[in-house]
């Protein structure tokens, strides 16, 4: 250790305790534990506590309790008193309790933790999380309130002036924009170097000048208006990721501004797109809210402006979740380009048709995960119809999340064989029968990693003294694949901790995967099935009928 250099240690310390801010979910539990841990490392030896002092004083953190006359609880006193305000990378402000904290004493908080005494020049992350325990609550009194609404301007305003380098900000908040008609991270938005912007918000956060983000995450409860009733707007040229949720179709496009001349929406730097529609739920969480005056949503109509048709160039990932209408009529907006090489389709059945054709909309596609999230039909006709349209012929990855049963045909003929030649991935999730999984890979010949999430492994091997018996005699001994070098499987079994489900799956297809060397199995099932490996290899049965058991490595499937 005396050898490593402070880099390389800095490195190490920072891998052992990782916490990501990127998340919506607060991470103050974990950067306690993290900080913690930190002054424990600092007083080993003098060459830790350099290393570990710039880790321990990286992220500011203020915890607001509302259920204790919103006490806050904040390290940036010891960042202020050992003048350590240059190290700070991240501030992560979290307010807990059963209802929304007042605008007032949420500025009271920050004032009292430190967060405007000091100028945060290398602050460039932000983590704003606004829990409530509850959704019912109602006020009438705090949106109409003159002081109130004086302290959410004057928030905005010193929050701005303190943070003046940020670049991403993690915001979730479902009480005080919906209240006071304004977030209170809203002023950060004005910065002209932010890049990455993520809201979980039940309302879209207003800023009066155009936002330019390369990376954009709207994710909400329910965004039952239009977007544009919000005031957002978007320049979508500087765009590089975009995820909207929970919108409704007519207003998807309404918040986004193009620098181009005409009527179009030119993504012009769009690589990932995401998108997920609102759908009707029999319960939608409603707060109470009290009109802002300055706000323009109580006079807007929910109409649906002038729709801009949006083109994307460069686009290389697309994800389609729960889309209400015409899903192809909308894939094909996206296949014009001829640039997307990653897809992504969740849904209902009525949401995504088994008519689907994803090989004719994308040709160019490398990878398809297709999603059917209700149970299908035991005929299996819907299951068919899909398996037939994902056959792409520059396919690498294939992922299909449905129930496949007996009676689909996987037999790949004609046009389908350039798929056979160039798929190297396969995951199928749902109640699969093995011997369609044997007849796709006796087809996929160059097929490498393959993973089964609730597989039926038929039949069960009840015993390991069985197992030997059974590879002994040689019964369903001829390869399945001979390409596949990695195999993960979830058993569907509920007992899965005699491993006989998994012993099955030994027999079944890993000694009939001569190449294979690793097997991820589920954690209650690796050391069952660690056992009948060495039980076979040390018979010799393994030698004489499937000598890549020798090598093979069991390990647990990391889901």
């Amino acid at each position: 250790m005396s050898n490593l250099t402070d880099d390389v240690l800095q490195q190490i310390l920072a891998t052992l305790r990782p916490v990501s801010l990127d998340t919506i979910n607060s991470p103050v539990r974990a950067l306690e534990q993290q900080q913690a841990w930190l002054i424990h490392t600092s007083h080993v030896c003098r060459a830790w506590r350099h290393v570990s002092t710039p880790l321990l004083y990286r992220t500011l953190v203020v915890r607001i309790d509302t259920t204790h006359a919103c006490k806050q609880t904040s390290n940036i006193s010891l960042v202020l008193a050992n003048r350590m305000h240059n190290m700070a990378r991240h501030i992560v402000v979290v307010v807990h309790g059963p209802d929304p904290v007042a605008i007032p004493d949420l500025y009271a908080s920050l004032e009292e933790a430190g967060v405007f005494a000091q100028v945060w020049t290398h602050v460039t992350h932000v983590h704003a999380a606004h829990h409530i325990s509850s959704l019912g609550w109602v006020s009438n009194t705090r949106g109409a309130d003159q002081r109130a609404r004086a302290h959410l301007h004057l928030l905005n305003s010193q929050l701005h002036k303190v943070l003046p380098a940020v670049r991403s900000i993690v915001f979730s908040d479902l009480a005080s924009t919906h209240v006071y008609g304004q977030g209170w991270l809203d002023g950060l938005m004005q910065a002209s170097q932010l890049e990455s912007l993520r809201v979980f918000s039940d309302a879209v956060p207003k800023s009066k000048e155009m936002l330019r983000v390369s990376r954009l995450h709207i994710d909400g409860v329910t965004f039952v208006r239009p977007l544009s009733a919000r005031q957002l707007r978007v320049q979508c040229d500087t765009l590089v990721e975009l995820t909207l949720s929970s919108v409704r179709e007519p207003y998807v496009w309404d918040i986004f501004s193009s620098q181009g001349s005409g009527r179009g929406l030119v993504f012009g730097q769009l690589r990932y797109l995401e998108l997920v529609y609102f759908w009707e739920s029999q319960y939608v969480p409603r707060l109470a809210r009290v009109e802002d005056p300055e706000s323009e949503d109580s006079e807007h109509e929910e109409t649906a402006g002038d729709w801009l048709e949006p083109v994307f160039p460069v686009l290389h990932t697309l994800c389609v979740r729960r889309y209400p209408g015409h899903l192809p009529t909308l894939l094909a907006q996206f296949a014009r380009s001829q640039t997307v090489k990653s897809l992504t389709v969740a849904g209902l059945q009525h949401e995504v048709p088994a008519d689907t054709d994803f090989a004719q909309l994308f040709p160019q596609l490398h990878a398809l995960d297709v999603r059917i999230i209700d149970a299908i039909r035991a005929n299996g006709t819907y299951a068919e119809g899909v398996f037939a349209r994902v056959f792409a012929p520059k396919l690498r990855k294939l992922s299909l999340s449905m129930d496949i049963d007996r009676s689909l045909s996987v037999q790949l003929d004609g046009h389908r064989m350039a798929f056979a030649h160039t798929l190297r991935t396969l995951r199928l999730v749902g109640t699969i029968d093995p011997s369609i999984v044997e007849l796709m890979l006796r087809q996929l010949c160059v097929l490498t990693d393959v993973e089964l999430d609730v597989m039926c492994v038929e039949p069960h091997v009840a015993s390991i003294a069985l197992l030997v018996q059974h590879v002994r005699a040689g019964t369903g001994s001829e390869p399945v694949s001979k390409s596949v070098e990695r195999l993960s499987v979830q058993s569907s079994s509920e007992d899965t901790s005699n491993g006989a489900a998994y012993r099955g799956l030994l027999q079944r297809f890993v000694c009939r995967l001569p190449r294979v060397y690793c097997v991820r199995v589920a954690d209650d099932a690796v050391l069952g099935l660690r056992k009948a490996v060495r039980t076979l290899v040390a018979s010799g049965v393994a030698a004489a009928h499937a000598p890549h058991l020798q090598t093979l490595r069991v390990l647990a499937w990391d889901l």
